[in-house]
This record gives structure tokens, C-alpha cells and sequence, in this order.
């Protein structure tokens, strides 16, 4: 199930200078910084989201190690990847290739995680190396949910999808061919539309404010 609240955020902080979005659950805590559109920074306490534990399951650190670089950067209060770096385990290219998987592990994990959503003051960001369009994140996450929740979130299967002119924001999505050739089409009735790329796109423009839906 897609959390609204969150959506929502993500939409308002992509049009801000500065923002702080906090997804709160009831076990976990995540944490995006963004500037001008951007994740700058995140961060989670799920022990499976974090840098580390990223790179272990992907096999490009030992799992071993984890545990004594997390203590050691908790007592040296700097991020592990400064770590990662200064020991040489990675080359810096590929800390921040990591950084920026773990940022679309949390993204897509608060994106479907049940709990309030809050903007926080977005002052003393904490950057993390990290450059990610917010936006082309969130359609890219839509791709991946299942229908039914797409489904859901546009309210069913009726109303009418009218998509904004806005040729700059829909550059930064990265919209496919096929994708763009939909927004150029102006309008989708739900009732009607069988193609699955369409609702998905669909789903994610008017979460991002860039497309309206009337029933």
C-alpha cells in the first residue's frame, strides 16, 4: 500500500529550496534531505537500510566488517563512508554509486511503509555526496508496485487523468518515448486505458503534481 502522506511530501519538498522529509513507522525512522528537487541525504535505523549493510548484501564488502566499521564510525561520530574511503575498502566512485542505492532502498521503503510522514527545518543538511532527482526516484518506484496499489492510489478504476504541460520537469523524470508520447496525449480515462505503463506513469505525475485526476 502506497503512503499518501509520503507522496505528498515528496511532491512539496521537490518544489522547495531546502527540505527535511521524516517517515516515521512504528519500529523504524527514515530521513531525506533534499535541495531543489534533489536527495542530498538519507538515512535510516532499519539495520538492513544502511550503508553498510547495502554493501554486504551486495557482496562488496565483507560481512564481517560491518559490524566494527559501524562501532567505529559511531565512536569517531562520521559517517561510515568516510571510513570506507580512508581505509581504501572502495574507491570513492563507488561509495557514492552505493550511497545512492541505499538512498532507492529507503525511498522505496518509506514509500510503502505505513506511519506519519512530517517536514522537519530543512537548515544544516547534512549532505551525503549523493544527487538524486527526487521525482525520477518516485516514477521509477511506481514502475515496481504492484497495479493493484497504482490502482488504489488513482482511486479505482474511473476519473479522468489531465496532464500538465511542463516540458522542464518532465525532462528530469526521464520519461521513456512511450512514456512521453502518453503525457503528450493530454488525457487518460481510466475506465478505458489497458496499458499498464500509463497508469503507473499516470499514478506517479499526479502524485508529483503534474497531472490532476477528476472523477
Amino acid at each position: 500500500m502506497i503512503n499518501n502522506q509520503f507522496v505528498s511530501a515528496i511532491a512539496r519538498a521537490s518544489a522547495a529550496p531546502a527540505a527535511r522529509i521524516v517517515s516515521r513507522g512504528a519500529e523504524f525512522v527514515r530521513t531525506l534531505s533534499l535541495e531543489s528537487g534533489y536527495i542530498v541525504s538519507a538515512d535510516s535505523n532499519h539495520p538492513a537500510e544502511g550503508l553498510l549493510a547495502v554493501l554486504a548484501a551486495e557482496k562488496r564488502l565483507d560481512s564481517d566488517l560491518v559490524g566494527p566499521l559501524r562501532a567505529e564510525a559511531a565512536k569517531r561520530k562520521v559517517p561510515p563512508e568516510y571510513l570506507l574511503v580512508e581505509d581504501q575498502l572502495l574507491p570513492p566512485g563507488d561509495v557514492v554509486g552505493a550511497l545512492e542505492r541505499m538512498a532507492s532502498l529507503q525511498f522505496r521503503a518509506a514509500l510503502v511503509a505505513q506511519g506519519a510522514v512530517t517536514p522537519e527545518p530543512a537548515a544544516n543538511v547534512a549532505r551525503r555526496g549523493i544527487r538524486v532527482h527526487a521525482g525520477a526516484l518516485l516514477l521509477e518506484q511506481f514502475r515496481a508496485l504492484s497495479l493493484e496499489d497504482v490502482r488504489e492510489y488513482l482511486g479505482g478504476g474511473r476519473g479522468i487523468l489531465q496532464f500538465r504541460s511542463a516540458e522542464g520537469e518532465l525532462q528530469e523524470l526521464r520519461l521513456q518515448p512511450a512514456e512521453m508520447r502518453i503525457v503528450r496525449g493530454a488525457r487518460l480515462d481510466l475506465a478505458q486505458v489497458q496499458d499498464q505503463r500509463a497508469l503507473r506513469l499516470g499514478a506517479a505525475l499526479v502524485g508529483l503534481d503534474l497531472a490532476t485526476r477528476t472523477p
